[in-house]
């Protein structure tokens, strides 16, 4: 599991799915980290975390996302 230690995963979603994302984060109390910011693509936003069992449910739930990871 260290190799999937110290990386941000970041989710590039349209801005209704990740509403979407962030509302259920929220309304189940979910214990991960999650920062949402502007994506330069107009109209998406793009979802950071370091948990990579949410992250792995975001691609899951929106298996049209596009997924970047970068080391911490």
């Amino acid at each position: 599991m260290m190799e999937w230690e110290n990386k941000l995963y970041q989710l590039l979603l349209p801005k209704d799915e990740a509403a979407e994302v962030a509302r259920d984060w929220a309304e189940r109390n979910i214990e991960s980290d999650l920062r949402l910011r502007k994506a330069k693509t107009w109209g998406h936003i793009v979802i950071e975390t370091r948990d990579v069992m949410f992250a792995r449910n975001i691609q899951v739930w929106h298996p049209s996302c596009k997924v970047n990871i970068k080391d911490l």
